[in-house]
């Protein structure tokens, strides 16, 4: 271990050396001039033998720094970027707030057609179009106006009359 009444002790351990490099680059580094206020990205690294975090933090030009972490981390996650924190206390062992997301997390999905249902009527409601669909079946209605009916059979009954209207009507 470092002793503490004399700066220039040689560490035990291979480990101590980049905790030690990072306490001096913290004491020397304005706080004004730290990486977003006390928090670091850094890469998860390793584990040591005790199974301690071990983190790459490039900004202050480390390899192999111990960390404490609030999060799980496992083999799985290595080489994956990390939040790192710094406690006052101990500004020279970061602490893994948590892995870094790869890429911004996708936008919401568009909502989905709203199903409105008072117990006699039901209302869906589309911005462009509704498509009602089961197997080959189908019915389109598109905010254009177009409806559309597609099916391998189409059967339409009446108990009264079946009226067909438009501006021409094509049988065949």
């Amino acid at each position: 271990m470092l002793q503490a009444d004399h700066p220039a002790a040689v560490p035990d351990t291979a480990t101590e050396v980049p905790d030690r490099l990072l306490h001096d680059v913290v004491d020397r580094t304005p706080l004004r001039d730290r990486p977003a206020h006390g928090i670091a990205v850094g890469i998860l690294a390793g584990f040591d033998g005790d199974g301690t975090a071990l983190v790459d933090i490039a900004a202050f030009g480390l390899t192999g720094v111990r960390a404490r972490s609030v999060a799980a981390l496992d083999a799985a996650q290595l080489g994956q970027q990390v939040a790192l924190g710094f406690e006052a206390a101990d500004p020279g062992r970061p602490i893994v707030l948590g892995l870094m997301l790869a890429a911004p997390p996708a936008a919401p999905a568009r909502a989905q057609a709203e199903a409105l249902v008072d117990g006699e009527k039901v209302v869906l409601t589309a911005s462009h179009e509704i498509e009602l669909r089961c197997g080959e079946a189908a019915i389109v209605l598109s905010a254009d106006g177009r409806v559309q009916i597609r099916g391998t059979y189409i059967t339409s009954h009446a108990s009264a009359t079946q009226r067909i209207l438009g501006g021409s009507v094509n049988v065949n």
